[in-house]
């Protein structure tokens, strides 16, 4: 690697930070949505539109983060049909002598559900969401949150190490 590389992983690093920023945005939307409403009532369906389009910008966002990474440092294109699937498989693997995984295996687990409902959000024509399928989504954004910005903390810190060897060459 030369040093536009480091370039490189100074940039990526700042464009995730900026893209964890926005998802914490959105967790924050989703929860001052759901604290205005009776937590076993179904929300209006007005809310329940909101919320589904939170979740979706929610995934978008969290693909976005992998997107860059496996970019950068993999080479991933996004071709095919089942690309979707496997950016969250591949952010998942370790790649020896590349990189270590993104994302742990649990992580993205729990991930593939928000994949499944953005895919459901934006080729549905039903707008009537049903809520039986988005609350549980709704409730664990909090914790899926969590997860996924210490999994990729943990990768920022790989980040910075490949940075300082760069630096070091």
């Amino acid at each position: 690697m030369t040093m536009a590389d480091t370039r490189q992983l100074l940039i990526l690093k700042a464009q995730i930070a900026s893209d964890l920023g926005a998802i914490d945005r959105i967790e924050e939307a989703v929860s001052s949505a759901m604290t205005a409403h009776e937590p076993e009532a179904t929300p209006p369906q007005i809310v329940r539109s909101g919320l589904a389009l939170y979740l979706h910008d929610f995934y978008q966002a969290v693909e976005q983060v992998l997107v860059r990474i496996t970019r950068a440092l993999n080479g991933f294109d996004t071709l095919g049909e089942a690309w979707h699937v496997d950016l969250l498989r591949l952010s998942s693997l370790d790649v020896e002598g590349l990189r270590p995984a993104v994302i742990s295996d649990s992580t993205r687990v729990q991930l593939d559900r928000y994949r499944s409902f953005r895919h459901f959000v934006r080729h549905g024509y039903d707008r009537d969401f049903m809520w039986e399928r988005m609350k549980d989504l709704v409730s664990d954004l909090p914790k899926v949150v969590t997860l996924f910005e210490e999994d990729v903390h943990r990768f920022l810190d790989v980040l910075d190490q490949m940075a300082r060897e760069l630096n070091e060459e």
